[in-house]
């Protein structure tokens, strides 16, 4: 379907409903928790009712963000609403616990940007080409006319410098700057917000760092770099998984490497792999071949099993594209 009339499609729909239960995919990032907060506020502004639900509580740095203390974790399994919004979320199954709230509660709404993407919703805006989701839900925000504080400037802004990179990677646009100046406009601080998303580290979250960039391994004459973080390494830093967040990144900013790797132990036996890519590498078509999805640049899956079988397999998968074998 034409994606203007999907975008009106969905705007009328937000326009004449008087309730609606907003969600995004577990283990969310600034773009899943920024969009779901944007529209979730600009609803509110319109008066209408608005319930905001994550399958675990938000920490730090996305629990800064203005209206984070409205999300909730559980829902009255027989409260009804008008909607249903997904954001940010290419695959059913990546919602996690809040999947079993959305049947029989009206038209389901899917908006995001990922490059492989299953349609699962009853209207689906998805367009790859976007920088972000925030950027779609700005559209959204827009076309329905709903009203844009300084809350939902923020959140949009946020969005749109985390899956840009701030303004760095090449999914950088035009209409990301014209967005993000109209965001600017409208209220949002990008001093403030760049501060409250990528300068407060905690102590924890150093610790782990350290140990991280400890254990980094260099396969395939340098152009694949990867760190493992076991369970026990948490627990000595303090740390909790969200704090390793960025740290695939300061893989791929290695002079040499094209594909960054980042393995975290959530449990037993059982991993969450994030993959970023500089050039040669479609980390979306990569973690496809594990049942993951995301971008060309930056994408993950979760792995269950023997850890040594794991990297053995991906090493040899991800070394194909990058012109041989794994080290």
């Amino acid at each position: 379907m034409n994606q203007e009339i999907m975008l009106n499609r969905i705007a009328t729909v937000l326009r004449e409903k008087a309730s609606f239960l907003l969600v995004t995919h577990k283990d969310p990032d600034a773009d899943g928790i920024g969009s779901m907060l944007a529209l979730g506020k600009a609803l509110i502004n319109a008066k209408k009712a608005v319930v905001l639900l994550t399958e675990k509580p938000v920490h730090p740095p996305f629990s800064l963000l203005k209206g984070s203390d409205g999300i909730v974790h559980e829902i009255d399994t027989k409260k009804n609403f008008d909607a249903v919004v997904v954001l940010d979320c290419g695959d059913k199954d990546r919602i996690g616990g809040p999947n079993g709230c959305l049947e029989g509660r009206g038209p389901l709404i899917n908006i995001d940007h990922h490059e492989v993407h299953d349609f699962f919703g009853d209207l689906n805006l998805v367009d790859p080409k976007s920088s972000s989701t925030g950027e779609l839900v700005y559209l959204v925000i827009k076309k329905a006319g709903l009203p844009i504080d300084s809350d939902v400037a923020e959140n949009i802004f946020a969005a749109i410098q985390a899956d840009t990179g701030s303004f760095r990677y090449d999914n950088t646009t035009s209409e990301s700057f014209k967005i993000a100046a109209e965001m600017m406009e409208a209220g949002a601080d990008p001093r403030q917000i760049s501060s409250k998303m990528m300068d407060e580290n905690s102590l924890s979250r150093m610790r782990l760092l350290e140990i991280a960039l400890g254990v980094a391994e260099f396969f395939h004459e340098g152009k694949i770099g990867m760190v493992t973080l076991t369970s026990e390494m948490f627990e000595r830093a303090q740390a909790r998984r969200e704090d390793s967040g960025k740290f695939v990144e300061y893989l791929r900013s290695v002079s040499g490497v094209e594909l960054a790797v980042l393995i975290c132990e959530t449990g037993a036996s059982s991993y969450k792999i994030s993959m970023r890519s500089n050039d040669n590498v479609n980390v979306a078509q990569l973690a496809s071949m594990y049942g993951g999805g995301g971008h060309a640049k930056a994408a993950g899956f979760e792995s269950h099993g023997s850890i040594e079988t794991l990297k053995e397999d991906f090493l040899k998968k991800a070394g194909r594209p990058l012109g041989g074998i794994s080290n």
